[in-house]
């Protein structure tokens, strides 16, 4: 405690005026015979009493009245220390990091120190003080919008998990938490971050924050353990020499701490170990080739890295053990060199395969006219001749089970035969080629096939094309001309889906495998004409959503997660899709499904997997974006000065007013007793 006026406490000394005051006026109290009736010196005697209280009390007021002036006029003041802030109201945004490397790494938790420092800055905050909350693992995600409630705040705190598989999107969230701020009340509008600051964080790819905003890093964790090993990788693929076998090719990284050691590695599927190994870690990491059969009825499994390190949750990583589940297409073309279907060729093989791998087999028409469609998911005649009889049966059977069928014209294609053998599966006529100079194909506006933005396909010219005639209505239009008419259909059959394109997809009538949206789009349209009952092989990130396409004839569909069931649909409640968005959780995601004539049952290509990015496992220290501040958790505190003197100055009007009320009743009591 201190005074701001030390000099004026001298004026203390005044306080002894009501006391001398008092002592002389009991001096100059007149004498009085009292009557001889006992009666009234009793009345007397009490009235006196009375009195002689009554100035005590006067006294006393007076005395502390003047006591309290002189403090009040001194300045005193408390110094007090706050875990944020210097006591001033203020907007403030506060940026947990809940990524996978604050999930670990000690008890309590990074994550729980994080929370706990976000809580300690929440009560720091004066009355009348803004807040926000928002959560800076991927995606980022606002828990408390700005409010000036801070017990609210305080309490949705209290409530976020201790421990998380998601990535982290630190950039992101500051831009999050700088629209919370937009509109503040208060001048003063800071941010404050708390994370580990790990390198994969990106807070150095933040971009500066905008006028009369300040930001201030907090990392939390500079005295733990960064000795880490993690999987990585975990991918089942089938196995060439075995079948029903699969081979998973596992990767694993860690820390300089374990280079040379051997640490044990396992596959395991509902809690039983299938295989047990040993990997040696040279140059930060290593590589094993793990062995072991598929099953539809335990389709999950997981491999396993037995390991004391910083984080637990990156020594374990899912993995399907069930027949391959990428589509399945079969490529028939009509050009004996082969030229329409090298495009083709040549995009399938290099498509991406985050939502599952692309496997695609090349045949000649008498090769195709003799095969069995069981091990082809998506069949594409490019350029094809058309098809006899008995093979149009057997094309119209595999669309109506759920299979998917894509014709192309060329040279080779009869509109008119084609319209005779297949017309009850396209979504509309095939009329005879024309020649005709016409810009496109494009996406058509508003598709779903192609996320917003530039396609690839912009440019493209068409020399030569097919006409269209009898569109069912229900028909997707996935690209147009830019004479507005359709380039490519999209139509269903039975329970599968049929496309059928007005050019070529090599280069003899377009440009259009020249563009470089090419190779997405061969992609998306295999990935849309697949049966329906697949999920990609890869894992998708913690939080992302999926959606789940039940197979034709399902009644029921329940799917259950690490943590338990997640969902339970039956009847009205299926759709053609399911939206599943509740994938935090790291692991294997089981579907059953039931139809019409066989219970509730697990259906292994519906399964998919949720894992932590394998970048979290590193837990090297990152920079930190230059023009903002930078702090330890621990240590980032201040010392906040609290003044007495408006208090004390309140206590003296209320003194003022008490003495006041005390002069009027002892004046009143001493005209009672005259």
């Amino acid at each position: 405690m201190g005074f701001e006026a030390p000099l004026a406490l001298l004026a203390l000394a005044a306080a002894a005026l009501p006391v001398i005051a008092h002592l002389l006026r009991r001096q100059d109290l007149p004498r009085r015979r009292l009557p001889t009736v006992a009666l009234l010196r009793r009345a007397e005697a009490s009235s006196k009493r009375r009195v002689r209280l009554v100035d005590l009390l006067l006294l006393i007021v007076r005395v502390l009245l003047i006591t309290l002036a002189a403090l009040a006029i001194a300045g005193p003041f408390v110094r007090e220390r706050l875990a944020y802030g210097d006591g001033s109201v203020a907007s403030v945004a506060i940026v947990i990091d809940d990524s996978m490397s604050m999930a670990g790494r000690g008890e309590p938790t990074l994550l729980a120190r994080s929370v706990e420092r976000a809580d300690a800055i929440v009560s720091s905050l004066p009355g009348g003080s803004e807040v926000a909350i928002v959560l800076g693992g991927a995606s980022p995600r606002t828990l408390v919008s700005r409010t000036t409630e801070l017990d609210r705040a305080a309490r949705a705190l209290a409530a976020i998990p201790e421990r998380s598989a998601r990535g982290s999107d630190l950039a992101a969230a500051l831009e999050r938490a700088e629209r919370e701020l937009a509109g503040a009340r208060h001048a003063d509008r800071r941010i404050v971050v708390l994370s580990d600051l790990a390198a994969h964080a990106g807070a150095e790819d933040a971009s500066p924050p905008g006028p009369g905003v300040s930001v201030q890093f907090e990392r939390v964790g500079e005295d733990v353990d960064a000795r880490n090993a993690a999987v990585v990788l975990a991918r089942a693929t089938p196995d060439p020499t075995t079948p029903g076998q699969v081979s998973i090719a596992v990767e694993i990284r860690a820390s300089a701490d374990f280079e040379g050691q051997r640490l044990p590695l396992r596959l395991e599927r509902a809690g039983e170990a299938l295989v047990r190994t040993e990997v040696a870690i040279e140059r930060g990491g290593a590589r094993a080739t793990l062995h072991a059969t598929v099953s539809s009825d335990e389709p999950g499994a997981a491999v396993v890295l037995e390991v004391d390190d910083a984080l637990d949750a990156d020594d374990t990583r899912p993995v399907l053990l069930r027949p391959p589940a990428g589509v399945r297409v079969l490529l028939v073309h009509g050009d004996a060199s082969g030229d329409e279907a090298r495009f083709l060729d040549r995009a399938l093989d290099l498509a991406p395969d985050d939502e599952g791998a692309l496997s695609r087999r090349s045949v000649d028409p008498d090769t195709f006219a003799a095969m069995d469609l069981a091990d082809a998911e998506v069949v594409v005649l490019v350029d094809a001749p058309t098809p006899s009889r008995r093979v149009a049966e057997r094309l119209a059977a595999h669309v109506e089970a759920g299979g998917g069928l894509w014709i192309a014209p060329g040279d080779h294609f009869d509109a008119r035969e084609v319209e005779a053998r297949l017309g009850e599966l396209l979504p509309a006529r095939p009329q005879p080629a024309i020649s005709s100079e016409v810009e496109g194909p494009v996406p058509a506006p508003g598709h779903d096939l192609f996320p917003a933005g530039a396609s690839g396909l912009e440019g493209t010219q068409t020399r030569r094309r097919v006409g269209f005639e009898g569109v069912d209505p229900d028909a997707e239009v996935v690209l147009r001309f830019a004479d507005d008419s359709p380039a490519l259909l999209l139509g269903r059959h039975g329970d599968g889906r049929v496309a059928l394109s007005a050019t070529t997809l090599g280069d003899e009538w377009t440009t259009l495998p020249y563009r470089p949206g090419f190779l997405p789009l061969v992609a998306r349209m295999a990935r849309r004409l697949a049966p329906r009952a697949s999920t990609p092989d890869a894992p998708i990130a913690p939080g992302t959503a999926i959606r789940l396409r039940p197979p034709a004839g399902v009644v029921r569909l329940r799917v259950s997660g690490p943590a338990g069931e997640l969902r339970d649909l039956r009847g009205d409640d299926l759709g053609e899709s399911v939206a599943l968005e509740d994938t935090v959780a790291a692991g294997v995601y089981r579907v059953q499904v039931a139809t019409t004539d066989r219970p509730l049952h697990e259906e292994a290509r519906l399964a998919f997997l949720v894992a932590a990015p394998a970048e979290e496992s590193d837990l090297t220290p990152g920079d930190v974006p230059e023009g903002t501040d930078a702090r330890g958790a621990q240590t980032s505190s201040t010392t906040a000065v609290r003044p007495l003197a408006p208090w004390l100055f309140l206590l003296v009007g209320l003194l003022a007013i008490a003495e006041a009320a005390l002069r009027l009743r002892a004046s009143h009591l001493a005209r009672a007793s005259a």
